[in-house]
């Protein structure tokens, strides 16, 4: 995780007049919108070093956890997104 840019968030919104738990809900919502991306990347990773042609069955079960990795990232980018929008912008 890129605890720099997680510690910045941390001290932005340290001050800012909002609830412990809006708090705890935007940086859990970084959070979570960072460990998805790793797990996206570890998805394109594999599937770039397998070596395997599309038509293995092996190769498709990548890329189904490929396609979940991204939309898993797409939800917790949208949160993170909407989260910040209604507390810190």
């Amino acid at each position: 995780m890129s605890w720099t840019v997680y510690q910045c968030l941390e001290r932005e919104i340290a001050n800012r007049q909002m609830s412990e738990n809006d708090k705890i809900d935007i940086l859990d919502a970084y959070k979570a919108c960072i460990d998805t991306l790793e797990t996206l990347y570890a998805c394109i990773r594999a599937l770039e070093r397998c070596g395997l042609p599309e038509e293995d069955p092996e190769y498709k079960k990548l890329k189904d956890t490929w396609s979940k990795a991204n939309d898993a990232h797409d939800i917790a980018r949208d949160n993170f997104d909407a989260i910040d929008r209604r507390l810190v912008r």
